[in-house]
């Protein structure tokens, strides 16, 4: 579910003011580690494609950061479009409700996403317990790391689930407009 316009004007009250001040620093904080996963991953690439057609030799480590670094742009990623209100809805029945059924259909979907996220969160330590026996052979970097971007990413979007509830609840989710065009807005 999404966020009206009037949710997200200086003029509305201080918790609304707040809950969108903190979804759009998680926006800020997801966008930017997707950013530098993705220089990160063509850097390494680009290195590796240098130095073996140039040098005639192999950076070994160049194929384990992909390994290491895309599950971060995936999980990020995702939390970024979640935070901007982003993510595919069929919201055909739901824009047809009137305003409390509709209220009441927003905190659902979000009281459920709250938990389920929570839960994968919770169950994803688990993996990454297993996972840090688990190294790579050429940095000897533990797999956990990668496994990490998954507990984080999760915790993520339940704590987006749990703003999206406390916004509907404090009266600035009234719409299911996105909160942006597509595109960066020059922020």
């Amino acid at each position: 579910m999404t966020l009206s316009t009037e949710s997200r004007s200086s003029e509305v009250g201080e918790p609304t003011s707040l809950l969108v001040s903190s979804k759009r620093v998680i926006y800020h904080i997801f966008k930017w580690v997707s950013i530098v996963a993705v220089v990160t991953i063509f850097v390494s690439l680009l290195l590796g494609v240098v130095v073996r057609y140039v040098f005639s030799t192999n950076l070994g480590w160049v194929a384990e950061v992909p390994n290491l670094v895309f599950p971060w742009l995936t999980m990020c990623a995702i939390v970024a479009a979640a935070a901007r209100n982003e993510h595919i809805g069929v919201e055909l029945v739901v824009e047809k409700l009137p305003r409390l059924p509709k209220k009441l259909v927003v905190l659902a979907v979000n009281l459920i996403a709250m938990i389920a996220f929570g839960f994968m969160a919770v169950n994803g330590l688990d993996v990454v317990e297993i996972a840090g026996s688990q190294r790579l052979p050429i940095t000897r970097i533990g797999m956990s790391w990668a496994y990490w971007s998954v507990v984080v990413g999760f915790m993520g979007l339940a704590v987006i689930s749990f703003i999206n509830i406390a916004m509907v609840l404090t009266g600035g989710d009234q719409s299911s407009e996105p909160q942006v065009s597509h595109g960066e807005e020059g922020i």
